[in-house]
Order: structure tokens, then sequence, then C-alpha cells
């Protein structure tokens, strides 16, 4: 597990209130921001968002839908966009984690009550025994 996966986690599955977890983001160092958008970029990818999850998680994070990443999230295939995503300058970064998590918060919510309902062993639907 990355340095930061846990507790993107612990916010998506809303242990940590999402405003919380927003304050926290923007007190790490700039580098570490950089550290902690990469671990998001391995969990959204996890979580395979579909389309739909992809519109409806840019309405949820509040923010403009003419935004940069928000822009590159709708525009671009998934693969791409996520490359295109980290590749924004510093002063998107706050954005680009605000709308993957709004989608990363949807699409794993949504596979932890189909594929995973029944019991899983991937270690980020199982945080308590962390």
């Amino acid at each position: 597990m990355e340095r930061y996966e846990v507790t993107i986690n612990r916010i998506a599955q809303g242990e940590i209130p999402v405003e919380q977890g927003i304050e926290w983001f923007q007190r790490l160092p700039e580098e570490e921001q950089r550290d902690a958008l990469r671990d998001m970029n391995l969990c959204i990818h996890q979580s395979h968002p579909r389309e739909s999850e992809i519109e409806e998680g840019i309405k949820l994070s509040g923010l403009k839908e003419s935004y940069t990443p928000c822009v590159i999230m709708r525009k671009n295939n998934f693969n791409n966009a996520r490359a295109k995503v980290l590749a924004l300058p510093s002063d998107e970064w706050l954005k680009a984690f605000r709308l993957w998590l709004a989608i990363f918060t949807i699409a794993d919510g949504r596979r932890r009550s189909t594929d995973c309902r029944t019991g899983c062993n991937h270690w980020w639907h199982n945080l308590e025994k962390l």
C-alpha cells in the first residue's frame, strides 16, 4: 500500500469527513500533494469508474464543469485523462484532488456494494483490520 492510500480510502468511505480530508490535502507540502495525487491515481484506477460516475463525480465535487480537471476527465479516455490530470500545474491540484475523491467515492462505493458485498480481500475495503 502506498503512503497516502489509507487516508484517501478513509475519506472516500466516510471515516474522515470530506472537508477534513480536503484540509488534510491542503496542509501537505507541495511535493507531498503530488505524491498524494499519484496515490489517488492508483485508487481511482482500481475503482474502475463508469462514465456516468465521472459525470456524477463532477457534480458531487462542487467544482465548476469548466475547471480544467473536469474538462480533462470528460473529454479524454480514462487512462489519458488520469495522465493529463497528473501533469497539471500545482495550482490545479486541489481541484484535481476534489474531483478524483468524488469520482473514487462513487465508484468504490458501487464496487463495495456489488463485487465485494459478501466480503473480499482488498485491504482498502477492510480498513478496520489496519
